[in-house]
């Protein structure tokens, strides 16, 4: 009983605090080294660590993409969401960027002294073809501040 009381509250102590430490979550699937300040690819489902830092960036998926098809003359260009997670210290928020820099979250965020911008969402869509969400690659950049 002691040991699940005191699982139990190190768990909400981290769910209150935003943090994974006391979950044990462990990120090595999928997970390679980027640099800091150097535009890089990443798919979705795939994680990246930063090197140097005890920084880890997930790309979660696209759960909006309105885009203007490249085969089609539109008004307005769009907009596509991207989310993340964001891994800091064993601490981890939910971040989304968009494609047009107007839609409310905008292109970039900031997160514990670092910022991370989205510099482009692959592939561009097409009136005649539906992308797949496994499809999408975003090119990112973290700067640290």
């Amino acid at each position: 009983m002691i040991f699940t009381t005191s699982r139990l509250l190190s768990i909400a102590s981290s769910l209150l605090l935003g943090c994974s430490a006391a979950l044990n979550v462990n990120f090595t699937e999928n997970q390679t080294m980027t640099r800091v300040g150097k535009e890089f690819p990443i798919k979705v489902g795939q994680q990246l660590k930063l090197e140097g830092a005890d920084v880890k960036v997930k790309f979660i998926g696209v759960p909006q993409d309105s885009r203007c098809p490249t085969n089609v003359n539109c008004v307005w260009a769009g907009n596509a969401e991207v989310s993340l997670e964001w891994t800091l210290d064993k601490c981890t928020t939910a971040i989304t960027l968009n494609t047009h820099a107007t839609s409310g979250a905008g292109d970039e965020s900031k997160f514990g002294g670092f910022r991370v911008k989205l510099i482009k969402l692959d592939p561009s869509p097409h009136s005649e073809k539906k992308i797949s969400p496994s499809d999408y690659t975003a090119t990112l950049l973290v700067i640290k501040e």
